[in-house]
């Protein structure tokens, strides 16, 4: 009876092991909107990481973008996210009004930037041909500006503001993720909205084969200004100029690209994850290249992974894996 016992101890302890190692093995993915870019293709690259490394992830969607994300890993609810590069140097050096309560959050570091976000601004009306159209008007357009507190929230009231729109008195303000602005849109009851992610974005191609929509571009001297303005400790450029094209969405005619503004999608760590687990993580979403099933994979470059990170660091996980490809990087976290 003894050694029944013993033996049912035994068994019951091993479970107990096993199950806490499962749960070790797990790391949670902090994304945003179902609708978004964000969301589905991690939801792909996740797939392909489960497969080649021995960890398990759990992919969250509506966070509300890059600000609750970083937020998320300050609180050590994620250890892996994915956010605008823009808003990750502003976290890191405590910048913006999103930052003020929390500080400087350092408690993470780079993977890599995988694909381009462009700055998309959508209507349904072709009578508004720019931002410029939304200031002063005797109507006032319902605009839809992102999650409260996002990067894309962030990215519309500058943009706004530099066309002169005054938010309060000009426009109805809404906050709605990218799906329900979609369909807001769809049901005639959202005029504008924007959102910034890689391109194509499945709410906006859907709205597209449901109604005609148009794309709005921006003007060279106000993507000069925001990208100027918007450099970190006036060295550290996180905005480019980028083009949305016909190619993304059948509805931009073929030899009219859009113009726009863009930064990239960058997928962070927490730093207590060791230089063995975020080596292979690193390993294998680089080799997951063709296999994620998203139209943003197709961008995905090694040579770009860490170009407009500002002074946040590589993780050392992710370093050796560049370092392996001959690439330098010449800021490693010291975890």
């Amino acid at each position: 009876m003894k050694k029944l016992i013993t033996l049912l101890m035994s068994v019951v302890m091993l479970l107990g092991v096993t199950a806490m190692s499962a749960c070790a093995n797990t790391i949670t993915i902090y994304t945003g909107g179902t609708g978004g870019t964000y969301y589905a293709f991690t939801n792909g690259l996740q797939a392909q990481l489960a497969d080649k490394t021995a960890y398990k992830f759990n992919v969250v969607g509506d966070t509300g973008g890059s600000v609750a994300n970083l937020k998320a890993m300050n609180n050590g609810d994620c250890k892996m996210a994915i956010v605008q590069n823009d808003t990750m140097v502003n976290a890191y050096n405590g910048l913006t009004a999103n930052f003020e309560q929390t500080g400087a959050i350092t408690n993470f570091s780079v993977i890599g930037q995988v694909y381009p976000e462009v700055v998309q601004i959508v209507t349904d009306k072709a009578t508004i041909t720019s931002l410029a159209d939304l200031k002063g008007s005797q109507v006032k357009e319902r605009v839809s500006i992102g999650d409260v507190g996002s990067g894309v929230e962030a990215n519309a009231l500058a943009l706004l503001t530099a066309y002169g729109v005054d938010v309060e008195n000009d426009i109805e303000i809404r906050n709605l993720s990218v799906a329900k602005s979609a369909e807001a849109m769809k049901d005639n009851n959202l005029d504008v909205f924007f959102f910034t992610s890689g391109a194509p974005a499945t709410s906006i191609t859907e709205l597209a084969v449901a109604k005609n929509v148009y794309m709005l571009g921006l003007d060279e001297d106000i993507m000069d200004a925001f990208i100027a303005a918007n450099q970190i400790d006036g060295q550290y450029d996180v905005y480019s100029k980028q083009p949305i094209t016909n190619a993304q969405y059948s509805f931009i005619l073929a030899d009219a690209p859009i113009k726009t503004i863009g930064v990239s999608a960058t997928y962070i760590v927490a730093n207590t994850l060791s230089e063995e687990v975020v080596y292979n993580i690193t390993k294998a979403m680089w080799e997951s290249k063709g296999s994620i099933g998203h139209d943003v994979e197709s961008t995905m470059n090694t040579a770009y992974a860490f170009v407009t990170i500002g002074n946040v660091p590589v993780h050392p996980g992710a370093a050796r894996y560049y370092q392996e490809l001959g690439m330098t990087v010449p800021n490693i976290a010291e975890i």
